[in-house]
């Protein structure tokens, strides 16, 4: 049997035909999801890269294994799902992005081709020369940057990875195989070639709803960032161009999974391969006169897409139940016959992939901070000049200070903060999340409750310990 984790990133579930968006042309991943199970639920503990990929890996949530932010990669000595795959005879491959391991664990992959979001490093020259353009190119600079780039696809980071993944799997075809495909797109920079760059008229994309008022109820992180973002200066237009160029790098990405996956096809490798695709969290994309990521858990970036294929797994099959990255490792785990470590969080999804069972968790849990304190009231901070100016730098987010917690069902998603205030939103009546209803009258009940089971939550994913929520 053969393990293919295909990590996308910054990739926002909304931003897919799979999850109701009928602007993106997606064709391979909805046949992707026709052949194995779509879980319409699936929500990122941590909207950062590492958090949420640490957790990939160790089936801990972030609290537990201790990367909190994207300053702290893995911890050394950790049991991780590498490690055990490694351990148990399996092959492994890394094709793309890191954001996740230190160099000691990076050992335990038998091959490495890695590429960031500007390109591979380490490549023939027509790569770095893309690689140069992007990192130079001054239409790039500003927080709220986008532009198309002159290259041809296939000599952009994307085409690269998957080159490097076919690879990997026609070289190592005869034997069992872990490979992390793991995608830099569709992550800023918002750029890429043609067709894909003119491919959505930004007049057609969708718009995000506002509120010019929204702001003044929500807690004081965001109203910091959005301020040293210039979110109060960006114009529509600004706005339509960065969502058209970030559909068009979604369809690129459709385009080179599904290269990947004919290969698999034609290797006669499809059906003793268990894939599991997945982002590590979603992006703004303009909602709240947002853009990138920060510490908060609105849908636009915690929903990310999670489907399922493999030997045994119900064709065509939908679970609405909350899944999370932490169940990743398990789920692998179990597949592959390997035992899961005590100390695991997730749950094994295997019983919900085979139809054995319909219902699952009941919630999305997250959590995001690593200052113990929020940004002090009254501190100076810097913004930007303007929304395109190249004054813009991620260390300027100072928002990101404190710490934030957040549950979510489906109806109701609660925030508590540090030292700011607390969210609460009715997401039947307001899915875009713009009217705080915390501390409103007639909320107090369903406050209460939703406080406790945020509370027992903090408290069981403190310490590595299973879940108390198994599948059963």
């Amino acid at each position: 049997m053969n393990v293919i984790l295909i990590m996308t990133d910054q990739q926002a579930a909304s931003a897919l035909p799979v999850y109701g968006n009928s602007v993106v042309k997606a064709p391979n991943l909805e046949k992707f999801a026709s052949q194995g199970c779509l879980f319409t639920n699936a929500y990122t503990s941590c909207p950062l890269c590492v958090p949420a990929r640490v957790s990939t890996f160790t089936g801990q949530y972030p609290s537990a294994h201790g990367s909190l932010d994207n300053q702290k990669k893995m911890a050394p000595g950790r049991n991780h799902l590498l490690r055990i795959m490694k351990e148990a005879g399996f092959t492994t491959g890394l094709a793309g992005k890191n954001h996740c391991f230190e160099a000691d664990d990076l050992t335990l992959f038998d091959s490495i081709e890695e590429c960031s979001h500007h390109g591979p490093g380490k490549a023939e020259e027509k790569y770095l020369e893309v690689r140069r353009w992007i990192r130079k190119c001054q239409d790039l600079k500003g927080c709220w940057a986008w532009t198309k780039n002159p290259y041809p696809p296939e000599l952009l980071g994307t085409h690269w990875i998957t080159d490097r993944a076919i690879e990997f799997v026609e070289e190592n075809r005869e034997k069992p195989f872990f490979l992390w495909y793991s995608i830099g797109d569709p992550h800023i920079p918002f750029q890429t070639a043609e067709p894909y760059a003119s491919m959505y008229p930004p007049e057609e994309v969708d718009m995000p709803e506002f509120r010019e008022d929204e702001m003044e109820t929500k807690p004081r992180a965001q109203q910091i960032d959005r301020a040293v973002m210039c979110g109060d200066e960006v114009d529509e237009e600004r706005i339509r161009n960065i969502r058209a160029v970030y559909y068009g790098m979604n369809t690129y990405v459709d385009d080179e999974v599904g290269r990947f996956l004919a290969r698999l096809d034609e290797l006669g490798l499809t059906e003793d391969t268990l894939i599991v695709y997945v982002s590590d969290h979603g992006e703004y994309l303009g909602e709240h006169r947002m853009i990138r990521k920060s510490k908060s858990a609105y849908d636009c970036l915690t929903h990310v897409p999670y489907i399922v294929r493999g030997p045994g797994v119900a064709p065509g099959s939908k679970s609405e139940a909350f899944v999370s990255h932490e169940d990743t490792m398990p789920t692998i785990l179990s597949f592959a016959g390997l035992e899961v470590p005590d100390e695991v969080q997730g749950t094994d999804l295997g019983p919900l992939l085979r139809g054995e069972v319909r219902e699952g968790r009941a919630f999305a849990y997250g959590e995001c901070g690593g200052h113990p304190a929020p940004w002090p009231e009254g501190k100076p901070f810097e913004t930007c000049s303007t929304p395109t100016s190249s004054d813009w730098s991620p260390r300027m987010k100072v928002g990101g200070y404190g710490k934030m917690r957040y549950l979510r069902t489906e109806k109701w998603k609660f925030t508590a903060s540090v030292g700011d205030r607390y969210e609460l939103y009715d997401l039947e009546n307001d899915p875009g999340e713009l009217e705080n209803l915390y501390g409103r009258p007639g909320t107090e009940e369903v406050t209460a409750e939703l406080t406790r089971r945020l509370l027992e939550q903090t408290m069981c994913v403190a310490n590595p310990g299973r879940w108390p929520t198994q599948i059963s």
